[in-house]
């Protein structure tokens, strides 16, 4: 092999969860610096070739990428250059390819002496995504330090021969006897290291056989033999990171969303906070830099972190004059933050808005103001809904939504058009709607003192703008009706909420003979409905059967659309109620690319439809009978069988207390994730056997979040777990990331014995009354630092012990076996909790063995 020989290391597959992931890496030089990516429409690079989109440079080497593959460039001293195009065959042309994980610095090209032709303040990325090269496979390209890497990221039942890679330019291509893919080019060598591919089994991780089949002379795929996508797994999940964030005055997050693309995280929600200390303030690199105003109930505000969790990329205020809350957030591939809440200000920031008849258009004033109950002042609400620019300090667009009465969100969904979703509630009789809505009318005759409203759906092009409403709907009847979540997937667009209306306009629905007819519920106190509080720790936006002011039954809804390839919504194939004979309320739904919901929320109906409970899940509710004192989680998945909607499966969970559902997501798998408040001491469904540190099976105060995540096939639970500290925590909000962890946030009260865990610094404790968090999980099998050193003909394996958070009392060992799929491992080596690790000598030996640890 030449001295210019180049060698891709360490490629490999993994198949977990029913997923797969395929890494390369590449030893090219780039220098001493971070490798970053830049933008390049105006051809920086050299290049000829147009369709280039970003290049990373190197002393001697380029790595330019495009939609459907990207080319290596090898520069000699002599100046003379080498290359090869690996294209993906039959990859979609019309691919989005973006920058992410974007870099603080700039880029500056003062080439000769006329200012004209220099280009200055190019943007520096620290990776590339091009999403659906083939349906459902996407492929990332990113720097660790300065070597290149990339990944394949293929979906569930999607085949690994799927990607096929031409290398135009090379002279041939062939696999040495290593397994290794060798590509010749004039006077190089590219060379691509044997792909590795696994399953985990009971923990176990269990090698697949995996190579490169030669297609043609140039042309090579992936062969993977005898992976079996459905085998059962055991994941232990472990605290990866968790964060307080907030000031000094009272903060709580509603909302959270991961940007796909480097799994930084951003959450939304609400602070009365000014500043986190007087040498920290509570914005940074934000639109809004200082507290606008909201004494009561405070400003809405939006936080960035980066995939560590420890570092505040941006936090900003958003709000005016008046109170604010954010939430819900959804996050495009671009890195925008699409945000939708509440507001009482007159000065909320607008940009491009959208044309409607709201209190502070101009269009309408009477009735902002009314005095009632020995002059108390009434401000009602309006939707808002903005786009905030990848950076979080510029609007792309931001604007009121509403009538002259209360109308709040607490929903938004994005397309992949960048459409936004929204749905919440409105008292509003002169609410937006479009011609072709599915209800043009509210289902009640409403004013300022009267008890009514309906949920709404309404759709936004992106950029926002004056002609941008593309849709909107009432969906209600003639009592209270609250769209609390909404979701879309592949087309389809689910909403869930609650409802006391008796005519809730429900069709080709679920048929339930126990569910009973709502009546009146007055949920609506001096003009601003109950979600909207000055208590922010409630646990929910509607307050669940503790809702004082209830003397009414509600149940769940659900409604499922289909878009148009136009813009806006086919009118529903199904709306349906849920619920037994007491309260029941929908606060989280998430859609699967099948079009089937999952939808979670509270019941004190102890007749809540379940499914055959193949889960054995010994619910509370379900031995003992739930009331109007008692509530327990559910998760219920919603199916369309062509003509109405049908019960998939349907499950309560919980404790002897409360247990409220507040928000679901779904991973790749379809793996259910469910996040919420428990005031119970213990859960019947919580998983000891997987359980690390923090993550416990009891509570350890008064209300702890509480994380449940149901497999797939409704076969079981992957792990179930409390989180808290001594006193009050609520969660709020989940969302999941490629990999299958979870990230959720809420509120917390507790100052003592919540769990901190590679947190920065600023946000190790509590700050003010109240602070959001931040907490990442991760489903991965638990793994000591390792040190290997040889003596002789013996080899010693050293490990540390793991933090109090990820390990709690808890210890690890070491075991071996003759057969990696033994159910009978023998133990070598213990630790007792919390020591400094521990020690072992392996003796030489003529036999295979398999070693692992274990935890007791």
């Amino acid at each position: 092999m030449n001295p210019f020989a180049k060698k891709f290391l360490g490629t490999g597959f993994i198949l977990q969860l029913a997923t797969l992931l395929l890494t390369a890496q590449t030893s090219v030089s780039l220098g001493n610096l971070p490798l970053w990516f830049e933008a390049d429409p105006q051809g920086v690079s050299g290049q000829p070739d147009s369709a280039t989109r970003f290049v990373a440079h190197g002393r001697d080497s380029e790595f330019l990428i495009s939609a459907t593959g990207a080319q290596f460039v090898l520069r000699e001293k002599s100046g003379k250059t080498s290359a090869v195009q690996m294209e993906f065959a039959g990859a979609n042309p019309a691919t989005q390819i973006s920058g992410g994980a974007k870099m603080s610095g700039k880029i500056n090209y003062l080439f000769g002496n006329n200012p004209a032709q220099w280009r200055s303040g190019v943007a520096a990325f620290g990776q590339v995504r091009v999403a659906q090269i083939y349906p459902d496979i996407n492929v990332v390209y990113y720097g660790n330090g300065r070597q290149l890497e990339y990944d394949f990221d293929l979906a569930a039942g999607v085949k690994p021969e799927t990607i096929v890679m031409h290398f135009s330019g090379a002279e041939n291509i062939s696999i040495n006897p290593q397994g290794e893919l060798v590509v010749k080019l004039a006077g190089h060598e590219i060379v691509q290291h044997q792909p590795v591919a696994y399953q985990i089994s009971g923990g176990t991780r269990v090698e697949v056989q995996a190579g490169y089949k030669i297609v043609d002379e140039r042309t090579v795929a992936f062969s993977v033999a005898g992976y079996d996508h459905h085998l059962p797994l055991v994941i232990d999940p472990v605290l990866s990171y968790a964060t307080f964030f907030g000031g000094n005055n009272a903060d709580g997050a509603w909302a959270i969303a991961v940007n796909p693309n480097d799994n930084s995280v951003y959450i939304a929600g609400q602070t009365l906070s000014t500043q986190v200390s007087n040498n920290v303030a509570f914005a940074k690199n934000g639109y809004q830099m200082t507290f606008q105003g909201g004494t009561k109930i405070g400003d809405a505000f939006v936080a960035h972190f980066d995939n560590t969790g420890s570092n505040l990329l941006y936090c900003t205020y958003l709000g005016g004059n008046q109170s604010d809350v954010a939430y819900a957030i959804a996050v495009d591939g671009a890195g925008d933050a699409f945000v939708t809440g509440g507001t009482l200000s007159t000065n909320f920031p607008i940009k491009n808005a959208v044309t409607y008849y709201g209190k502070y258009s101009g269009a309408k004033i009477s009735g902002e103001i009314a005095t009632i109950a020995g002059a108390q002042q009434v401000y009602p609400w309006d939707v808002f809904v903005t786009e905030l620019d990848p950076d979080g300090s510029g609007l792309i667009y931001s604007t009121y939504l509403g009538g002259s009465d209360v109308d709040v969100a607490y929903g938004i969904a994005l397309d992949t058009s960048d459409d936004a979703f929204i749905t919440g509630t409105t008292y509003s009789t002169n609410f937006p709607v479009t011609t072709n809505a599915f209800q043009t009318l509210a289902g009640f005759t409403n004013s300022l003192y009267v008890n009514a409203a309906n949920a709404f759906v309404t759709e936004i092009a992106a950029g926002g703008g004056a002609n941008s409403l593309l849709y909107s709907t009432y969906l209600g009847g003639t009592n209270i009706d609250i769209g609390q979540a909404i979701s879309f997937k592949n087309g389809y667009l689910a909403v869930a909420g609650s409802t006391s209306s008796t005519n809730f306009p429900a069709t080709n629905y679920i048929y339930q003979a126990f569910v009973q007819p709502p009546y009146l519920l007055t949920n609506k106190v001096n003009g601003v409905i109950i979600g909207v509080s000055n208590i922010f720790y409630n646990g929910s936006h509607l307050n669940g059967s503790t809702n004082k002011n209830s003397i009414a039954k509600y149940d769940a809804f659900v409604a499922e659309f289909v878009t148009k390839n136009t813009g806006g919504l086919n009118p529903p194939r199904y709306v349906t109620l849920l619920g037994g004979t007491n309260n029941d309320y929908g606060y989280g739904v998430a859609v699967d690319q099948s079009g089937n919901v999952d939808v979670v929320g509270a019941t004190t109906s102890y007749n809540f439809p379940d499914t055959t409970n193949a889960l054995n899940l010994t619910s509370y509710a379900r031995t003992n009978g739930v009331g109007n004192s008692l509530t327990n989680a559910f998760l219920t998945q919603v199916q369309w069988n062509g003509t109405n909607a049908t019960v998939g499966y349907s499950q309560i969970f919980g404790g002897a207390n409360h247990e409220q559902a507040q928000a679901v997501a779904l991973d790749a798998a379809g793996n259910v994730f469910i996040t919420g408040s428990s005031l119970s001491a213990t859960n019947v469904t919580a998983t000891p056997g997987n359980l690390f540190g923090s993550l416990t099976n009891r509570s350890m105060g008064s209300s702890d979040v509480f994380i449940t995540v149901f497999k797939a096939d409704f076969s079981g639970l992957l792990y179930s777990a409390y989180f808290g500290g001594k006193n009050n925590d609520y969660g709020n909000a989940v969302a999941v990331d490629a990999a299958g962890n979870a990230y959720i946030t809420g509120q917390t009260i507790s100052g003592n014995g919540f769990p901190v865990f590679n947190a920065n610094v600023t946000w190790r404790a509590l700050n003010g009354s109240s602070d959001a968090f931040l907490v990442k999980i991760i489903s991965n099998v638990i793994m000591p630092p390792l040190s290997i050193a040889h003596s002789g003909t013996n080899m010693t394996i050293s490990w540390s012990s793991l933090p109090t958070e990820q390990l709690g009392t808890n210890s690890l060992g070491l075991e071996t076996a003759t057969n990696l799929l033994s159910a009978n491992w023998t133990i070598l080596k213990s630790t007792a909790p919390l020591t400094n690790g521990a020690t072992y000598t392996f003796p030489p030996t003529n036999q295979m063995q398999f070693f692992r640890f274990y935890k007791n």
